[in-house]
């Protein structure tokens, strides 16, 4: 039984004293893959390079919509130089959680980055928090891209809309909260051909473990909460979200 993370943040400064350690110590946890994504052009260019050296680690590439103030005026065609090594971009979107003064240039991102894997033919992967509205505004022009909502947490008539276009789910750590109940239910209802896994390390660390670090080791209790809610077989969700990841992702 293999299980493959489609969304861990191994670059960021949380692993720098043990981030080679993890991607050598994935096998030893049925964990075939890992894909990173990006979120400055930096951190992409950290994740291009480890993808390099690791056969097991994937790299995706992008400006997440927290740091689109602090990008360069060059960092999209950087962005897209960098493309050619990485498996998908991402992770890309809108986020109104922090602040909602920076919107309008969230927008204009988030557009460009979608063009630019029209443009490359690429998957994208997107980050939406408290901005459905405007993410499936934008989403309902790009439905030709093959597209992952990372980290599903909104409502069944949103999922409904997604699942008609095509698009996949990836669920995390809070479907094993109890507080999750979006993702439970996201988790029950997405078909199992378009659903995947991930931890969104080092961040939604799921229970048994909440409170602790978050690694993409600890992806088998989503896998495990996952079997539950469907009443499956947890060697039949590793097979189906791993065959999925690695058809989205073209592993």
């Amino acid at each position: 039984m293999n299980l493959i993370d489609s969304h861990a943040h191994l670059t960021s400064e949380e692993f720098n004293e043990d981030r080679l350690f993890i991607i050598r110590d994935l096998s030893n946890f049925s964990i075939e893959a890992v894909i990173n994504p990006g979120v400055n052009l930096a951190n992409s260019r950290e994740n291009v390079r480890l993808a390099k050296e690791f056969k097991n680690f994937y790299a995706q590439v992008g400006i997440h919509p927290s740091d689109v103030e602090e990008m360069g005026e060059n960092d999209l065609a950087e962005i897209e130089k960098l493309a050619k090594d990485a498996v998908a971009i991402g992770e890309i979107g809108l986020d109104y959680y922090w602040t909602t003064e920076t919107k309008d240039l969230q927008k204009k991102v988030f557009i460009a980055q979608l063009d630019m894997a029209r443009k490359l033919a690429k998957p994208v992967v997107i980050h939406n928090r408290e901005a459905t509205e405007d993410i499936m505004e934008i989403l309902s022009n790009y439905k030709d891209l093959k597209v992952q909502i990372h980290c599903f947490s909104t409502d069944e008539e949103t999922l409904k809309t997604f699942m008609d276009w095509g698009f996949y789910i990836s669920i995390g750590g809070v479907v094993t909260y109890n507080t999750g109940l979006n993702e439970k239910q996201a988790a029950a209802l997405v078909p199992i051909e378009r659903l995947m896994l991930e931890t969104d390390s080092p961040y939604l660390t799921p229970e048994p473990y909440r409170g602790l670090r978050n690694d993409p080791r600890k992806i088998i209790e989503v896998a495990r909460k996952i079997a539950e809610i469907r009443g499956m077989k947890l060697s039949k969700v590793a097979k189906w979200t791993s065959k999925n990841a690695r058809e989205f992702f073209d592993l």
